[in-house]
Parts: C-alpha cells; sequence; structure tokens
C-alpha cells in the first residue's frame, strides 16, 4: 500500500504552489499517495489583513533571495506573487470531484489556472471550464459548490486551522509529524525516514483496497479492529481501564496501518473513557457514540482537531462542553440510530472508509444491524477467563440460522501473535 501524506494547502497560497512539484517528486521518489486537505487561508470573513512582513532593507544593503526564492529555484519556478481571495469555492469543487476520484487532476487544474493563467478559481465560470472533460455533471458540480455542501470538510483560517495544528500551508503529516513551508532537502529526509520504517512486513496489511460496497449504496465500507486474548476477551484488566499492553507494539504498528487505511474513526463513549490518552492524526474525522452523554471532554480526542471531532448521541444525553468547533449529531430517540449516521457520514462528509475500534457494545449494535463489512482481529497469546468479561462484541445472539458468515482474507503470524483480516460473505 503506497505511503499516504496528507497535505493541507489552499490555491492562492505561493508555497502551496511550489508544493504541488514537491507532491509530484514525493509520488516519484517514494510512490505515495497525498490526500489533499482544504483549507481557506484567506476567507473573506478573516479579520487579520495580510500584510509583507518587516520594514524596508537599508537602501546600502545588498540584496538576497529570500527562502521562499530560493526554494521555488530549487525546482526550476521563479517566485511571483498573486492576488488574495476567497477560496473556498474551489475546495468545494474538489471534494465533489473526489466522489467520482478524479480530484488529483482537478487539483491540478485550478493550481494551474491560479498561478500560470491569473484566473480567479473562486469563480464558478472557471471551477467548470477546469472540471471539463472529467467525467463530472457539471450542472451537479455548480449546485454543489453553490450550495456549499461539502462546507464542513474545509476549515478556514485563522481560529478553526489553528485548532487543527496547522499554522502555514502547506503542512504535510509524514509519519505522524508535521512538516510545514519546507525546503524539498527535509521533506525528503522525512519521507525516507518513514519509508524505511514501514517496510517492515509489507506484505501484512500492506495493500489495504477495498471493494465497493454495492451491497449497501449511500453507506461507507466499514471494518472494526480488535485484539483479543485465546479464549476471545478483549480486556487485561477491569472495565474502564486502558487495554494498550495487550497487543504487542508489532499491533500497535499494524493498527496504525489499518488506521492510514481509514478516513473516519468511530468508537465507542466507554473506549474513549478508558483511554484517555487516545488520539488521532488530524486527517482523520473521529467519531464517539453514547447514549447518556458519559465522554471526557478534556481530551486530545477532541483537543487536537475539534472541527474533525463528531459526537453521536442519544436525544436524552446529557453532554459535557465541548470544545469549539466539535459537532454533535444528536438523534430524535434515546438510543443512536447507527445506520443513519454512517449514512450521514457518506452523504454530508463524503467519507467512504470507517474504522471501527470498539468497543464491545457498539461493535455488537454495529453487528446485530450488519453494518461490519470486514474484521481485523489480533490475537494475543494470552488467556484472560471471566464469565462476564468482554468479548470483541456484545449483542443479544442470533438465531442458528441468522448467523453472519465471514470469508478469510488474510492470516499471518508475528512471533506468538496472528493477525487475521475476515470480509462479510455477499
Amino acid at each position: 500500500m503506497p505511503l499516504a501524506v496528507p497535505v493541507a494547502h489552499d490555491f492562492v497560497c505561493e508555497w502551496c504552489w511550489l508544493g504541488l512539484f514537491q507532491g509530484r517528486r514525493m509520488r516519484r521518489e517514494f510512490g505515495v499517495e497525498l490526500d489533499w486537505r482544504p483549507y481557506v487561508l484567506f476567507p473573506d470573513d478573516l479579520e487579520e489583513e495580510y500584510k509583507p512582513g518587516g520594514p524596508p532593507p537599508p537602501p546600502n544593503k545588498p540584496r538576497t533571495p529570500s527562502r521562499q526564492t530560493l526554494a521555488f529555484a530549487a525546482e526550476g519556478l521563479e517566485f511571483e506573487r498573486k492576488p488574495y481571495y476567497d477560496s473556498h469555492s474551489a475546495h468545494e469543487a474538489v471534494e465533489f470531484a473526489k466522489l467520482s476520484g478524479v480530484h488529483e487532476t482537478l487539483i491540478e487544474r485550478l493550481y494551474f489556472a491560479h498561478w500560470t493563467e491569473n484566473a480567479n478559481v473562486s469563480e464558478i465560470a472557471v471551477i467548470r471550464e477546469c472540471a471539463k472533460g472529467l467525467g463530472l455533471d457539471l450542472a451537479e458540480l455548480e449546485a454543489s459548490v453553490q450550495g456549499l455542501r461539502f462546507s464542513a470538510n474545509i476549515v478556514h483560517f485563522n481560529d478553526a486551522a489553528h485548532a487543527n495544528g496547522v499554522y502555514n500551508l502547506p503542512t504535510y503529516w509524514i509519519g505522524g509529524e508535521r512538516y510545514a513551508e519546507q525546503p524539498w532537502i527535509r521533506l525528503r529526509k522525512a519521507l525516507a525516514a518513514w519509508a524505511e520504517s514501514e517496510t517492515e512486513w509489507p506484505h501484512i496489511y500492506g495493500a489495504l483496497a477495498y471493494p465497493i460496497n454495492l451491497s449497501k449504496p449511500g453507506l461507507p465500507y466499514v471494518f472494526v479492529n480488535m485484539v483479543a486474548t485465546i479464549d476471545g476477551k478483549i480486556l487485561s484488566g477491569k472495565r474502564g481501564e486502558p487495554v494498550e499492553d495487550l497487543g504487542s507494539p508489532n499491533d500497535h504498528k499494524l493498527m496504525r496501518r489499518i488506521e492510514d487505511s481509514s478516513e473516519a474513526v468511530l468508537i465507542g463513549a466507554g473506549s474513549q473513557r478508558s483511554t484517555s490518552k487516545l488520539h488521532y492524526s488530524c486527517d482523520l474525522w473521529r467519531f464517539v457514540v453514547t447514549h447518556s452523554g458519559n465522554i471526557l471532554a478534556e481530551t486530545r480526542f477532541f483537543a487536537d482537531c475539534p472541527t474533525k471531532a463528531v459526537v453521536v448521541c442519544g436525544s436524552e444525553a446529557a453532554l459535557p462542553t465541548l470544545a469549539d468547533g466539535v459537532q454533535i449529531w444528536r438523534s430524535d430517540v434515546p438510543h443512536v440510530n447507527l445506520r443513519e449516521a454512517l449514512r450521514r457520514m457518506r452523504s454530508e462528509l463524503g467519507i467512504r472508509r470507517v474504522l471501527v475500534e470498539g468497543g464491545s457494545d457498539l461493535n455488537g449494535q454495529l453487528f446485530r444491524d450488519d453494518l461490519i463489512d470486514e474484521i481485523f482481529l489480533t490475537v494475543a497469546p494470552k488467556i484472560k477467563l471471566g464469565e462476564n468479561v468482554p468479548t470483541i462484541a456484545t449483542a443479544p445472539p442470533f438465531d442458528r440460522s441468522a448467523l453472519l458468515q465471514y470469508a478469510l482474507v488474510e492470516e499471518h503470524a508475528i512471533g506468538d501473535e496472528v493477525f487475521l483480516r475476515y470480509r462479510r460473505r455477499g
């Protein structure tokens, strides 16, 4: 599986124009896939105006090239400032194109239109021209842009971007670290180190491609990742205690590979409470399900990237005060409708792949509704025992005639651990 590099960008940012060519190098040298994340550097409501930095130099000081000029020269480009404007519409168009998988070409066309043709890519006529020949319904594209269909995916400066840890564009996430406005030599060094660290067991979850979910139109592809003892228990201690010690460091590394293949993570409130240090990369949406509202608000789950966090709750949930930007999806009944929540993920946020990381009650609800397409299961070489210790899924049992059937897709062993991947039959 190619390394995925999330990148926060904006079409009117000169460093991002340079980043377009750096991205080409990343693909050519490392085979990475860029996950373009939409940020608007100069929204119309931005209070702080752009001001070139510093006083003018003394008249007798010799002129020297800036860091930006040198970085552009390294790519064979000349630095030339272009007009700044609100680029939200261009990002809306790209989010629409992502649904058809043609966004990479549209991104390049929009960049070249702005930087080589002096076109205003916020104008719908320019967007339509750039989208021609990509197989998109241009009328539907225009309606999507004007209707702000994907507005929730697009982050505006300053506060919302800063809450995500983005202060400069482009910002790359390489191996979990952020790199902003960097020359190619530093990016290349980071990519080389990351690629080397990912070469261990490349055959284990190394090509996580998922089939199109034809049996469940309108829903994302859903896969659960769990670790259990030989006797099927998912806890090493008591309920409510962290379980990081159940799987080995190898399991933790492969868990990150599975996370890298997803666009969103879904967990239950119990898992969120029991793992206070739980956090995810800012390129991932994160959802927590709660019927009562009993969640931990002061954790990295919400604090790191609040605009990417969503609480899915029942109508009677008493929620604590949450960070600005956190969304709340409250149902009309006390219990959460998980099918409806998944449908909203797909239709409102464009999410295609959802990773579920427990706990057992959430998994059980999803299995009861037949919403789990795949299972990743690590078998830890341990025995826990206990009559009331949860397994990977807890829910009322199926009748014998209604058992869900799964097919084995992968099986691997590292030391005494076994890594299994199953896919729903039919």
